[in-house]
């Protein structure tokens, strides 16, 4: 049996195709393109509304929530443990500062502040007797 072997023809359709073919596939894809444009600008433009609406509608939620009792009292217990914890937490560490015998940092700062005040009294009386 004698072997066929298949050749491969390149075949460029555009060839054989009208120029006034050619120009009607321009214009159609020219006015795809600019629907497209369209179409981009449209869905951007509508997904800003809808985020608009979005925020605006959480926002009345939460207002609405904010005035419901229970949501109040909840608040009101949340704000009274957070000052509770920061105030514990102060207490902890000063009784650890205190125990280890150490200066908090905003003491140290108010000795370093007195100290630069009197460095510069200092010199202030320095100067004075020198002259």
């Amino acid at each position: 049996m004698a072997k066929k072997t298949r050749e491969t023809i390149d075949f460029n359709w555009e060839d054989f195709r009208p120029e006034w073919a050619n120009d009607g596939i321009e214009k159609i894809s020219s006015e795809l393109e600019k629907w497209n444009d369209e179409l981009q600008a449209r869905s951007e433009k509508f997904r800003a509304e809808s985020q608009k609406r979005i925020e605006k509608g959480v926002k009345q939620v939460q207002d609405e929530l904010r005035k419901v009792p229970a949501i109040k009292r909840a608040e009101e217990l949340r704000q009274k443990f957070g000052d509770r914890v920061e105030k514990n937490l102060e207490e902890g560490v000063d009784r650890v500062y205190t125990g280890l015998k150490l200066a908090r940092l905003d003491e140290v700062k108010k000795l370093e502040r007195k100290v630069a005040q009197l460095n510069k009294k200092l010199r202030t009386l320095e100067k004075r007797q020198a002259a």
